[in-house]
């Protein structure tokens, strides 16, 4: 069970529509159907104010730890912060898990989360509409920021997710929904109007979208 899956099953237990846990959270009901289709997760004060309309521990809307019952001495250390570089798509495109390429000093801008990666995690804005979805969520309108994990234990985990992949022989990386119907593995945009790709034996997976950052 993901973060998406504790949401909806959280709000179903308590007997809320997503237009009334909306209303609870301060935000639009096309932002409650993204959060439980896992086309992007709560961060920040949207995060906190879930938790407390669902009635729950922050925590284990997160990661799934401990119960679901609320705690009474919650702390605002549990909404952990990260700050992870906004980098380019070559940058992206030349990541790899030996060799990141950033250091503390050395990107322009940062960008902080409260998704839980790793230090080898970094940032994106996404260009282009390939990723917006016209039919509703999940999607990733050009000017949003993608938080990218690229410390992936397990590649059967990003089956129907959203990644960052290169494709050997580009300059830069691309974003797309990974779809693997074996043995075939294709990169889906969310946008019909775009093409699939192929992803072949010379496609690498950089990383896996964790956090989707928008201004509404």
């Amino acid at each position: 069970m993901n973060m998406s899956d504790r949401i909806r099953q959280r709000r179903k237990e308590l007997k809320l529509t997503q237009q009334s846990l909306a209303e609870l959270t301060g935000v639009n009901r096309v932002t409650v159907t993204g959060w439980e289709s896992d086309g992007y997760q709560p961060n920040g004060m949207n995060l906190q104010a879930l938790a407390i309309a669902l009635q729950c521990d922050p925590l284990w809307l997160v990661n799934g730890e401990g119960s679901p019952e609320q705690k009474t001495n919650l702390k605002p250390e549990i909404f952990t912060v990260k700050k992870v570089p906004l980098i380019s798509w070559v940058q992206a495109g030349a990541w790899t898990m030996t060799d990141p390429g950033i250091n503390e000093g050395e990107a322009d801008e940062w960008v902080y989360t409260t998704s839980i990666v790793s230090k080898m995690a970094f940032a994106l804005r996404v260009r282009g509409d390939s990723m917006t979805n016209p039919h509703g969520a999940p999607s990733i309108p050009e000017g949003s920021i993608v938080i990218v994990e690229p410390d992936i234990m397990d590649t059967g985990q990003i089956n129907g997710k959203i990644v960052v992949a290169h494709i050997d022989g580009g300059q830069e990386a691309t974003l797309k929904k990974f779809v693997e119907d074996w043995p075939n593995r294709y990169l889906i945009p969310l946008n019909p109007n775009f093409k699939a790709i192929e992803c072949g034996e010379n496609c690498r997976i950089v990383g896996l979208v964790k956090q989707v950052i928008m201004d509404f």
